[in-house]
């Protein structure tokens, strides 16, 4: 077995992690259709942003600030003569599209997330609601917290909430809402309560922690300014056992609920952080193990959580006090806001300031009222009178000015046909979604597979459900609506099985998700709408699995083609065909045994199996499958003749591995990619369709795309555009004629409509397919009516020059070294040409920049100023 991939975004060195960071200035700002102060502002799944004012006013807004609906939830606030209700607290339940308010009036409410419409309260809790925080946790169990004005924590822990909402809605209405009181609540077997005294003062934030399955709570008090308290019981073995015999444990509960004290916890149980002035915001990261508090000192404190004596880092640069902690754990970030608006960026590692942005510079007015970070958006929306966005833009230190779509490989990517996005995967466990009509990125997902690299992607045909797998060997089912949100994870990671591949298939009207990897294993897992985030399993992938002339090494490649068939491909060239409702091999294809072309490679694996499956109903005539190997070469099988090889042909004019292969919607082009780079397309409508064929079908076009390894070639469907990714970390658009539309991740964005846009370059190379191999007819597709191309691709070069020369000798250094073949796929090896000493071959002039001068501004110091600080602190 060859070894794990290392991923390089895991455990960056200091000197390598981004050092800068800047926002686009200044920001978009937007007035509120709020009278009232926001108490809360979220991100929601859908993308867009959600404001909750005092008075029960809700407003949604789109990523670019535009308002596009809101409504009072409150009908006693929209009548003069009734007392008004206040809204103290909120949080988004996005498990169960729900909104939960706290109000003043002692209840928490639950309302649908798409129309506002009340759904259910449980009314006569013991104190106000000043802070909510929700939480899914193990299978259907929920957490909800919230904090109130006597500095007490409560805990609702609701085993099954979605039976738990259900039932709730049948109970009896109160203020024409469906209500629960608190101590039917418990009762009904479905909830555990707990209540405890933890702060002094009202808590001002609370949140809870799945990693550490603990609940953390901070108010303005010095002795229990923050505090991390266990959720599940007490870890005290005495008192755990006190509780199991203590028949009256129950009656303590109830007088809690009428009135009586609130216990506390054990000393066991919590760990107090004691700050001066108290705590007023807070952020804990388990990946950094770093706790980061702010108040109305003005100082930021670091702390270790494990150690509540001291801080392990302070960082001073507000002038008012801090209303808003977030840290970004990709990069080691931390985002803070003071109540004036000030928003600073913060290096953890070397407790630096990266970033201060002054209200002046931002154009935000006004005392911050609530802020929310979406990391997905990567964004900061600050609310005061107006509400404000403020874009997050890095700046990256390298030395390599090469414009690139990700900072690692690129191991793969898809066209989703719904939404016109491109989406790609890179070995830093990073997903980015791309406007094919603009090139501009819509959305972007770090730590994906967490530490792994993401190796496979695939989406199913309604392209709101998309699947990847991982180096480490886990499987995750992804919503897409366009930001992409965690769903299930179907298989967890191990250190050895990596997937390879993965696909969506259908069977008889039900979905299946398929994966294959370095185990030499099928795994299907059932495509459920409402399955729950666990690990599923599926009785086709036991009877696959179990065969004994299965596959014998790593398998490489899966395709699915309804209503039963499913191709898989290994290393050592063979290719099986599977019944999948039955589990069993219907014929093993290898065309090993028959007459190889003198043109092809000595490499064995294939790549790449695919179906077209606009032939299956010509089962005995026409080849429907289609392999990317042996031996480099493009192998045209008929499957229902136990495996017939109808054609066989060199795949590359350069004597190289195929790495991919791609048709279009009709299946009259087939497009390849090499390992060197070069594409080629070929049309395919009438070839091996009524039999063997001799020789190689109409070359139409062919150019280099990439200067290594391409990991994917995709036909965009409806389009005469072809996309490629590759190790070189990017991910390219071209037209079929081999036009160069734009690189992903580039700086100025193209119009498809507008070709004046489009790059304009060729290709990397001067080359020209040979004569006898390229058409000079037009293309006869059904998707390219309007496509005219003419005689054979001749191709520029803008950028470098390789001769045939050089190609063929790197070729020949690479057949002599048959000892990293199999590395070779699991490491992706870069094929660098090497240029001969002292020879250059392009000449490029270097464009002048004026600079400009600029008077720095200095501004005199104030000392009376300094002298009347109102916020004067000690540590």
């Amino acid at each position: 077995m060859a070894k794990k991939l290392e991923n390089p975004m895991a455990e960056k060195p200091l000197s390598t992690r981004p050092k800068q960071v800047s926002f686009h200035l200044p920001a978009t700002v937007t007035e509120a259709p709020h009278r009232e102060a926001l108490v809360d502002v979220s991100s929601m799944s859908d993308g867009n942003f959600i404001a909750v004012g005092q008075d029960g006013l809700i407003s949604v807004w789109s990523a670019d600030l535009k308002l596009k609906k809101s409504k009072i939830i409150f009908e006693e606030n929209k009548l003069s003569a009734r007392k008004m209700k206040w809204i103290a607290a909120s949080v988004l339940m996005p498990s169960y599209n729900k909104l939960i308010v706290g109000t003043c009036d002692r209840e928490i409410r639950f309302y649908e997330l798409s129309n506002f419409e009340p759904y259910c309260q449980i009314i006569g809790l013991e104190s106000m609601p000043l802070r909510l925080d929700y939480s899914d946790r193990d299978k259907d169990e929920s957490i909800i917290l919230y904090g109130d004005e006597q500095g007490c924590v409560n805990i609702f822990l609701v085993a099954l909430m979605g039976d738990a909402l259900r039932t709730w809605t049948k109970c009896p209405a109160v203020d024409e809402i469906p209500s629960i009181f608190l101590d039917t609540l418990l009762d009904s077997g479905l909830v555990t309560f707990a209540r405890w005294k933890v702060h002094e003062d009202w808590v001002t934030q609370i949140k809870y922690i799945h990693p550490i399955k603990s609940a953390i709570s901070s108010s303005n008090d010095y002795h229990t300014a923050v505090v991390i308290g266990w959720v599940d019981g007490t870890k005290n073995v005495q008192k755990r056992l006190k509780d199991l015999l203590d028949s009256s444990s129950i009656k303590s509960k109830r007088s809690v609920l009428v009135g009586g004290v609130s216990p506390k916890r054990l000393p066991d149980d919590e760990s107090v952080f004691k700050v001066h002035k108290g705590v007023k915001t807070f952020d804990f990261c388990k990946k950094c193990n770093i706790l980061a508090t702010g108040g109305l000192d003005r100082i930021i404190r670091l702390w270790n959580p494990y150690i509540t004596g001291w801080p392990i880092g302070l960082l001073s640069g507000h002038s008012s006090p801090i209303g808003f902690l977030c840290i970004e754990d990709r990069n080691m970030r931390l985002f803070s806001v003071s109540l004036d608006s000030t928003v600073m960026v913060w290096n953890i590692e070397d407790q630096s300031c990266l970033l201060s942005v002054i209200p002046k510079a931002s154009g935000i007015s006004g005392e911050m009222v609530v802020c929310h970070f979406a990391p997905e958006l990567r964004v900061l929306c600050i609310a005061t009178d107006s509400l404000a966005l403020l874009q997050l833009q890095d700046r990256q230190l390298q030395p390599n000015p090469t414009l690139t779509s990700h900072s690692e490989p690129v191991f793969g990517c898809l066209y989703n046909e719904r939404f016109q996005h491109v989406i790609s995967c890179s070995e830093g466990s990073v997903i980015k979604a791309w406007d094919l009509r603009t090139g501009h990125l819509e959305a972007e997902l770090h730590d994906a597979h967490g530490d792994a690299a993401v190796t496979s992607m695939a989406l199913d045909s309604s392209g709101q459900r998309l699947v990847t797998g991982g180096s480490d060997g886990s499987v995750k089912r992804w919503n897409y609506s366009p930001l992409i949100h965690y769903m299930q994870t179907l298989k967890p990671g191990s250190s050895e099985d990596e997937v390879s591949a993965c696909t969506y298939a259908e069977i008889y009207n039900n979905r299946f998700i398929i994966s294959v990897g370095w185990n030499n294993k099928i795994n299907i897992f059932p495509d459920q709408e409402d399955e729950p985030a666990a690990e599923v399993h599926c009785l086709q992938s036991e009877q696959i699995n179990s065969e004994r002339n299965g596959h014998q090494d790593d398998i490489l490649c899966v395709a699915s083609c309804p209503p039963n068939l499913l191709a898989t491909s290994s290393c050592d060239g063979d290719v099986i065909l599977w019944n999948l409702v039955s589990g069993h091999i219907l014929s093993h294809l290898n065309p090993l045994t028959g007459a190889q072309p003198k043109d092809g490679t000595d490499d064995l694996i294939i790549h790449k199996v695919l179906f077209l499956q606009s032939r299956t109903k010509w089962k005995n005539e026409a080849a429907s499958l289609v392999a990317s190997g042996p031996k480099g070469c493009i192998t045209f099988w008929n499957i229902f003749r136990g495996g017939t090889v109808f054609a066989c042909f060199p795949g590359s004019l350069y004597r190289s591995v195929i790495s991919d292969l791609s048709t279009n919607a009709d299946d009259s082009l087939l497009c390849a990619a090499d390992q060197l780079g070069h594409v080629y397309i070929w049309h395919i409508s009438m070839y091996a369709h009524h039999g063997r064929e001799a020789q190689p079908p109409v070359l139409f076009q062919t150019w280099r795309a990439h200067n290594c390894n391409i990991t994917s070639i995709i036909l965009v469907k409806g389009q005469q555009l072809c996309l490629t990714s590759s190790l070189d970390c990017t991910v390219r658009l071209w037209s079929l004629q081999g036009e160069h539309v734009g690189t992903f991740g580039q700086e100025q964005l193209w119009d498809l409509k507008e070709k004046s846009s489009w790059k304009g370059s060729r290709s990397l190379d001067a080359m020209e397919a040979p004569a006898k191999q390229v058409s000079e007819t037009s293309l006869n597709s059904t998707e390219m009516e309007n496509s005219s191309i003419g005689g054979g691709s001749v191709v520029t070069d803008d950028l470098t020059s390789v001769e045939d020369a050089e190609i063929a000798e790197e070729l020949i250094e690479r057949w002599k070294s048959k000892e990293e073949l199999r590395t070779q796929h699991y490491r992706h090896k870069q094929v660098e040409l090497q240029q001969p000493c002292g020879r250059l071959n392009a000449y490029q002039s270097l464009q002048l920049c004026e600079l400009a001068y600029i008077t720095p501004a200095i501004r005199k110091p104030n000392p009376a100023a300094e002298l009347n600080d109102p916020y004067d602190l000690t540590f």
